[in-house]
């Protein structure tokens, strides 16, 4: 069975940056506010992304509910590279992480999918 991607709305940018990146992966992304992410059904093959800088008190919270659900959602949280605290505290969780600029590649991996280009590098070797 393919996994299914949703995408925490609570940023509009945010959100068509996760769209963009499901159009290149070929995969459809479904919205969810986080309120209604807290009380979906959810099921291990579906994947969860969200930008945990965007107050990031609130998205630990939600992160860690989310992964505390049975059955639970596979979860990526977006960060900063530099964010290092919050990465951290992320994983600690079980949070899958990935940064802005690697995003396509994570969620590639995070849906089991093997996408042309997903794990191409980003800049070209010096």
């Amino acid at each position: 069975m393919a996994r299914r991607l949703f995408v925490v709305e609570d940023d509009l940018l945010f959100a068509q940056r996760v769209r963009s990146a499901a159009a290149r992966l070929g995969v459809p992304v479904e919205s969810i506010g986080p309120a209604d992410a807290l009380v979906y059904a959810w099921d291990p093959d579906q994947v969860v992304v969200l930008q945990a800088t965007l107050r990031p008190e609130e998205q630990v919270a939600l992160v860690d509910r989310l992964i505390h659900r049975q059955p639970a959602p596979v979860v990526v949280a977006v960060t900063g590279h530099l964010e290092t605290a919050l990465r951290q505290r992320l994983k600690i969780l079980g949070a899958t992480l990935a940064a802005h600029s690697g995003m396509d590649r994570v969620l590639a991996r995070a849906l089991g999918i093997n996408a042309r280009g997903a794990d191409a590098p980003t800049d070209p070797p010096a």
